[in-house]
C-alpha cells in the first residue's frame, strides 16, 4: 500500500513537471511572437530605434509606454492580451503548485496513518504470538483486515488452529497415557499377587508333590497371562505411536479364519465346542493379513470364552457388491445393552469377563480400521453375541 501511494506521488510530480514545462513553453512562444511583430512593425515605421529599445519599453511599467507604443503606430489594446496572458501563466503555475501540494500532504496522511495502522497490527501480532508461546492458544485473531498482514494473520491463524488441536491431541493422549498405566498396574497386580503367594506357600517344607505341581502350574498361567498382556500392549503402543505400515495384499478370507481355527484349537477342544464356517472360497479383502490373522482370532477366542461347553460357533463371510463382511456369532452368555457399547474400550472388563485383560477386542478394533474396516456387536442375554465385521474396497 504504500509503495503504491509513492508511486502514484511520482506520478503526480512528473505530470505537474511536463505541465508546467508544456505551458511555459507555450508562453514564451506567444510572447516571443508578440514581441517580434511590435518590433518588426517599430523598426518598420522608425528604422533608427533599435530591438533593446523597444524591449526596454515593452517591458517598462510606466505610464508613458502607452504613449511611445502609440506614437510608433502600435495598437496599446494588443498589450492588455500580453499581461493577460502573463497573469494566466503565473495564475495557472500557482494553481497546480498548490494542487500538488495539497495532493502530496493528503497522500503523505495518507502513508502516516497507514503506516500506523500497520505498526499497530503489528504489535498486535507480537502480543499475539508472545501468548502462543505461553502456551495460550485459545486467542481470537482478526481475519478483516486488508493488506499484505492479513496474509501472516491468516497464516497465524492456521498455525495457532493446529497448535490448539496438537494441544487438545497431546492433553487427551496423556489422559489416555495416565489411564492406561494405571490400568496396567492393575492388571499387573493381580498375577504378580497370586504369583507371590504361590511362591510363599511353595517355600513351606510341608507341602506335598501334588500340591506343589498345582501350585506350580498355577504360577505357570499367570506368567503366561502376563506374557500375553505385555505382547498385546506392546502391540498397542505400536499403534498409538503409529509406527506400523500396513501391507495391502488380497487376503483370502477362508484360508484366514482356517489358520485363525488352527492357532486356537486347543482351547476350543477343552471346551468341545464346534465351530461352524461357511462361504465362498473365492471371497476376499485387501488388507494385511498377518495382523488381520491377530484380530480375527483375538475375536474367535473371545467367541471360545464366552461360549459354553458342547455349545456351536458360526462363522460365515461373503463378498458384496462394497464390502466383504465377515460374521462370528457364538451361543454364549451375551452381553447386556450397557455394556455392549464398551466391549472395544481398553481394558474393559464387562461383568462375564473376570478371568481376562480386557484388551484383545480393542486391539481387533485398531487393526480392523486400519484395513479401512468397521467391527460392530450384537447381542442378547443368554443367547449369544454376533460380530459383524465389513471391510470396505
Amino acid at each position: 500500500m504504500k509503495k503504491t501511494f509513492f508511486i502514484v506521488w511520482i506520478v503526480i510530480i512528473i505530470t505537474f513537471f511536463i505541465i508546467s514545462f508544456v505551458e511555459y513553453n507555450s508562453y514564451v512562444k506567444i510572447t516571443n511572437n508578440f514581441t517580434n511583430n511590435i518590433i518588426s512593425e517599430v523598426v518598420k515605421n522608425y528604422p533608427d530605434v533599435t530591438e533593446e529599445e523597444i524591449i526596454d519599453i515593452i517591458n517598462s511599467t510606466d505610464n508613458e509606454t502607452s504613449d511611445i507604443l502609440t506614437s510608433f503606430g502600435i495598437d496599446i489594446n494588443s498589450m492588455g492580451v500580453l499581461k493577460s496572458i502573463n497573469d494566466n501563466f503565473y495564475h495557472n503555475l500557482i494553481s497546480n503548485s498548490i494542487v500538488v501540494l495539497v495532493i502530496s500532504i493528503v497522500i503523505f496522511l495518507l502513508i502516516y496513518f497507514h503506516d500506523k495502522k500497520e505498526k499497530r497490527e503489528l504489535e498486535e501480532i507480537i502480543n499475539y504470538l508472545k501468548e502462543l508461546n505461553r502456551g495460550n492458544y485459545d486467542l481470537k485473531i482478526d481475519l478483516n483486515s486488508e493488506g499484505e498482514l492479513s496474509i501472516l494473520k491468516n497464516e497465524i491463524y492456521k498455525t495457532t488452529v493446529m497448535l490448539r488441536e496438537m494441544a487438545s491431541r497431546e492433553y487427551k493422549d496423556k489422559i489416555a497415557l495416565k489411564n492406561n498405566l494405571a490400568n496396567i498396574s492393575h492388571q499387573l497386580k493381580t498375577p504378580l499377587t497370586s504369583i507371590s503367594i504361590l511362591l510363599d506357600n511353595l517355600c513351606d517344607e510341608e507341602v506335598d508333590k501334588k500340591t506343589e505341581l498345582e501350585f506350580l502350574e498355577d504360577i505357570k498361567r499367570q506368567v503366561d497371562n502376563i506374557n500375553y498382556l505385555v505382547i498385546v500392549l506392546l502391540k498397542l503402543s505400536k499403534f498409538d505411536a503409529n509406527v506400523i505400515n500396513f501391507k495391502k495384499d488380497k487376503i483370502n478370507v477362508k484360508k484366514l479364519i482356517l489358520e485363525c481355527l488352527k492357532n486356537l484349537d486347543v482351547i476350543r477342544e477343552v471346551k468341545n465346542i464346534n465351530i461352524h464356517v461357511s462361504g465362498a472360497n473365492n471371497t476376499e479383502f485387501i488388507g494385511d493379513y498377518k495382523w488381520e490373522c491377530e484380530a480375527i482370532s483375538n475375536i474367535i477366542k473371545n467367541a471360545i470364552e464366552h461360549t459354553l461347553n458342547n455349545k456351536n460357533i458360526y462363522i460365515s463371510f461373503k463378498d458384496k457388491s462394497i464390502y466383504t463382511e465377515i460374521v462370528i456369532e457364538d451361543e454364549g452368555l451375551g452381553i447386556n445393552e450397557k455394556e455392549l457399547n464398551k466391549i472395544f474400550e481398553r481394558f474393559y472388563k464387562g461383568s462375564t469377563n473376570s478371568n481376562n485383560f480386557g484388551i484383545g477386542l480393542s486391539l481387533a478394533k485398531e487393526i480392523i480400521t486400519k484395513d479401512n474396516g468397521k467391527i460392530r456387536a450384537k447381542s442378547e442375554v443368554n443367547k449369544g453375541t454376533k460380530f459383524i465385521i465389513r471391510y470396505y474396497k
